[in-house]
């Protein structure tokens, strides 16, 4: 089966930012290979209808708010299992979660014990001021805190996947964190660097623990009716499309950049650029891509989609026309 880039995004997306999602996903796929392997070996076996809680092991109701979440289906779909008395669960797109749990695998391990890359932004066009201040920051003996502010499309995204490839950084997703989640995150991978993204979708409350870490560097959690209370050095890179909900005194934390969209000029030569390195687009294709979205939009994602999806220049016009109905291409 065949994923779309956001279906991709929001899986990766959800495991990133709840390690306890991400726990029970590797539990569940590893479940799922063995079972798979002895249907291999002996086909006439009854069919497997999933796992249930203690094969995780997971309380019901985390594996069944993951139902809503859809990473897990019960009931129906995949030949799953539910009555009164027994629920089984399977993952729900088992090849996905695969696919995202190797990713993470090469953000999360792939430079631990390495240096910081010497070409970190260099495939990100223009914004010099802020690599420069990115750079000073990663260099400063203590930390300095940077949030990047902009509407989607300004290079925020990009920023903040190239600080993942710091060695001992971690990402987390704002909305998929909670208080007791993220000591527990920051307790357990002690980053040297944390990756914020949305963080203005983190609820009021759960921010305290990260302005404490800011503050003080110290983070605290009850561990067996005990309060457990350490201290770590972390530098926090965040970023967000608007920035009024975010708690102020975390706010003033931070040392605040606001991004402004692509320029036409800018959109067309940085789309270009990264479909011609990074995509390997035929250049003049690329070239028509680029000119020709500019017309509709300032986010590099769509010019990479388009050059995904286009063998042709017939076939950009195509998919312009599908995508911006009620605007005339000429």
């Amino acid at each position: 089966m065949t994923y779309s880039v956001a279906e991709r995004e929001l899986m990766f997306r959800n495991l990133a930012g709840n390690p306890s999602a991400k726990k029970i996903a590797e539990r569940a796929l590893q479940i799922e290979e063995e079972q798979e392997e002895k249907r291999r070996q002996d086909p006439k076996l009854y069919p497997w209808y999933g796992f249930e809680w203690y094969d995780v092991p997971a309380q019901p109701q985390v594996l069944n708010q993951l139902v809503v979440d859809d990473l897990l289906v019960t009931g129906g779909p995949r030949g799953t299992f539910k009555s009164n008395n027994t629920t089984s669960y399977k993952l729900k797109a088992p090849n996905l979660v695969k696919e995202c749990l190797e990713q993470l695998k090469e953000i999360t391990e792939g430079t631990e014990e390495g240096e910081i890359p010497d070409d970190l932004f260099d495939f990100i066009l223009g914004h010099d001021d802020i690599k420069g201040l990115l750079w000073k920051s990663i260099r400063s003996e203590r930390p300095v805190h940077v949030l990047l502010v902009g509407p989607p499309a300004s290079s925020k995204s990009m920023f903040l996947g190239e600080l993942a490839r710091l060695p001992f950084s971690r990402f987390t997703l704002g909305g998929g964190t909670s208080k007791a989640g993220l000591s527990d995150f920051l307790l357990e991978f002690r980053p040297r660097y944390v990756i914020i993204d949305e963080i203005d979708k983190m609820a009021l409350a759960d921010m305290s623990i990260l302005l404490s870490l800011m503050e003080t560097g110290v983070i605290a959690r009850l561990k067996k009716r005990m309060r457990e209370i350490e201290k770590i050095t972390t530098t926090v890179y965040a970023a967000a499309n608007r920035d009024e909900h975010i708690w102020p005194e975390l706010k003033s934390r931070f040392f605040t950049v606001h991004l402004k969209e692509y320029a036409e000029a800018d959109f067309i030569s940085i789309s270009r650029a990264v479909l011609i390195s990074r995509e390997k687009t035929d250049p003049n294709l690329a070239n028509y891509i680029a000119s020709t979205l500019a017309r509709f939009t300032r986010d590099v994602r769509e010019a990479i989609h388009f050059g995904r999806l286009c063998q042709t220049t017939a076939d950009v016009d195509g998919l312009v026309r599908l995508k911006w109905p009620t605007t005339k291409l000429f």
